[in-house]
């Protein structure tokens, strides 16, 4: 594990203290599951990065979708107000993902498990 990857570990386990839940990360990926067996939220740390990679699936596609429908996903992007630093992709199996990036630099334990309750809480 590199040290980003140490340091978010270590806060994940403070936040899994207070889920009662185990959770770690796997080569820099950590998936969060409801009690009900759905996505919640995927951490990752990318091995050359200092940045904590939030995202989670917020919709399922065709791989024909109306381009229409595409073209709106872009535009939100640019809805600043609505989106609050995140931002749209969609994934290899046309699931569209809310994503989010936060550096490590000024980030504890405390505002590690804010940002996480919070954007879980957003996602839903």
């Amino acid at each position: 594990m590199t040290p980003s990857q140490q340091r978010v570990d270590a806060f994940l386990q403070h936040f899994a203290a207070s889920c009662k839940t185990p959770l770690h990360l796997k080569e820099g990926v950590c998936p969060m599951y409801t009690d009900q067996g759905e996505e919640a939220a995927v951490l990752e740390v990318p091995e050359h990065s200092d940045c904590l990679l939030l995202h989670c699936e917020l919709a399922s596609t065709a791989p024909h979708s109306a381009l229409n429908f595409y073209a709106l996903l872009l535009q939100l992007n640019f809805e600043m107000a609505a989106m609050r630093g995140c931002w749209l992709a969609l994934d290899e199996q046309h699931k569209v993902r809310l994503c989010f990036q936060q550096s490590l630099a000024q980030m504890d334990e405390t505002n590690f498990s804010q940002l996480l309750s919070g954007f879980i809480g957003t996602s839903r």
